[in-house]
């Protein structure tokens, strides 16, 4: 028989469901109590983004996920004899979703992209825009006139714009802020450690814990009543352990108010700001969940992850009658609606394969 780390797997079924539940719990549990009991309380009187509060907590959290991945097949696989042994059982790894497929991930990626059309459109806008106040400013000059204090309202801008005015405003809002941001990674330790928790450990450790090793489990678990769960159920139950695991950061904030600033409103706004991270963290878990579920692929639902962090939330700027976007409101709100359609639509497409490939691994035999 080959070593463990190669052996095959033929996954435990039928699991009892409370048993599994039991188990995402404590997987949780131990991923936010790690960052309490582990990390020194000198650092954690630390600045959340100081240098080497990031680097403890992230060797605490990549720990951590090593030992999550390592207990997984000594959880979950059941022994395979000689004579079973030549069944196309996967290795146990490609049940957490280590595998090598580009091209789904690739696809993962343009669905993702696909939601954010509304925010790629403000992007673009605002280079339209600058270009055309751009030109604009230079019809003026060319007139003898001095600039006015106020600008015209965006229908009287010019419409078609020259070339040389769209690169100088591509290269003020768009390449100036990229190789500002590049050059304060290799310059700046904090802001190269901040970036790569927030769009390298994070996502990983995140998507390793609460994607690939719970969501196996739960589709292998059955109920009293001896259904096994759906792939939609499990899609939408281990997101609450997501969700739940960023409970503690109420705490956290709480800690930073002064005892003498802890009044209701503030605790009562603490508690809003919570709530709302918990529903975002649920539904963007539920999914990355069912990604998980339909291609088996973590590094698909790493790089889902990573670009939701990178762009955030959608900017809605553009609502208000201050905002230089506030002349396109109609036309960039038909892009966010464009890009949430085609965003639902993209589930049942050539993205995504017809049968669910985790799905499929856990019950081929």
């Amino acid at each position: 028989m080959p070593p463990l780390y190669l052996q095959k797997c033929r996954h435990v079924d039928n699991i009892p469901l409370i048993h599994t539940l039991l188990y995402c719990l404590s997987l949780s549990t131990f991923f936010v109590a790690a960052l309490y009991i582990f990390v020194p309380h000198t650092i954690k009187q630390l600045p959340r983004d100081d240098v080497i509060h990031i680097k403890w907590r992230s060797a605490i959290i990549l720990v951590v996920m090593i030992i999550g991945i390592g207990l997984y097949p000594l959880l979950f696989c059941q022994t395979i004899s000689e004579e079973d042994y030549v069944i196309l059982y996967p290795k146990w790894y490609r049940y957490l979703g280590f595998t090598w497929q580009p091209i789904q991930d690739l696809k993962i990626a343009i669905h993702v992209l696909i939601l954010y059309l509304g925010s790629f459109t403000c992007s673009w806008l605002k280079v339209y825009h600058h270009s055309r106040i751009l030109q604009w400013e230079k019809k003026v000059r060319s007139q003898g006139q001095s600039r006015p204090l106020h600008l015209p309202p965006t229908q009287q801008l010019p419409t078609l714009i020259k070339l040389q005015y769209l690169l100088q405003s591509m290269q003020y809002i768009w390449i100036q802020p990229t190789k500002q941001s590049f050059k304060s990674f290799l310059d700046d330790i904090e802001y190269r450690w901040i970036i790569l928790r927030n769009l390298c450990i994070a996502p990983l450790v995140e998507e390793v814990i609460f994607r690939a090793c719970l969501l196996p489990p739960l589709l292998a678990s059955q109920t009293k009543s001896s259904n096994r769960l759906t792939p939609t159920q499990a899609s939408w139950i281990a997101p609450l352990f997501f969700g739940i695991a960023h409970l503690h950061h109420f705490y956290e904030k709480y800690r930073q108010v002064s005892p003498k600033d802890r009044s209701n409103k503030v605790i009562g706004q603490l508690v809003l700001v919570v709530v709302v991270q918990w529903t975002y963290t649920t539904l963007f878990g539920t999914y990355v969940s069912h990604i998980f579920v339909r291609t088996a692929s973590l590094f698909g639902v790493t790089l889902a992850h990573i670009i939701c962090n990178y762009i955030g939330l959608p900017n809605i700027s553009f609502t208000y009658p201050t905002s230089n976007l506030y002349g396109y409101f109609w036309l960039i709100l038909i892009m966010y609606f464009a890009g949430i359609s085609g965003f639902i639509v993209g589930f049942d497409s050539v993205l995504f394969p017809k049968e669910s490939v985790l799905v499929s691994l856990l019950y081929a035999n």
